[in-house]
């Protein structure tokens, strides 16, 4: 008996990340994610959310790896899904969370994402150490860079001065 193409695909899809334990799949998912393979990871995590409430555990840890797996395929995507998610789990994230998606993001050159989730994490901590370390680590690389239109924006968000 031949299987058709496209139940072979989902077949492959869905054994790729192993078993259905929402657990497992997040430990299979940051493991791929730490290996390079973001498609792997993303998948991986995707089948763990599946299998979560917002309310579980792992909820917010199999989120966190599904956006910076995004971060690596599908950078405006993983901004707006992140900054959604953050409106809607406001109490569940810390200045650490934003502060991985901002590295996610300047390490691989996307200045512009990264100011965005560092104002929103600059708005929800506006009293926090970390994120103004965050903010200074975004400055300085949208200076390194010479990205103006990076500047601009840090400009007209009031994170940098024409004396500056």
């Amino acid at each position: 008996m031949r299987l058709p193409p496209v139940l072979l695909s989902l077949c492959i899809l869905f054994s790729a990340c192993g078993p259905g334990d929402p657990r497992a799949l997040t430990d299979q998912g940051a493991s791929a994610l730490a290996s390079g393979d973001s498609t792997k990871a993303r998948e991986c995590f995707e089948q763990a959310l599946a299998g979560l409430a917002p309310g579980d555990a792992q909820y917010l840890r199999a989120s966190m790896g599904r956006f910076q797996a995004l971060v690596r395929g599908e950078p405006e995507s993983a901004r707006k899904e992140f900054l959604a998610f953050a409106e809607v789990q406001a109490a569940s994230l810390n200045e650490g969370h934003f502060g991985s998606m901002v590295g996610e993001f300047l390490r691989r050159d996307r200045t512009a994402e990264a100011i965005d989730v560092m104002d929103a994490g600059v708005k929800a901590f506006p009293k926090s150490e970390a994120m103004l370390a965050i903010r200074k680590k975004v400055e300085e690389q949208a200076r390194s860079a010479k990205d103006p239109a990076a500047l601009q924006k840090l400009k007209g968000l009031g994170y940098i001065g024409e004396d500056k």
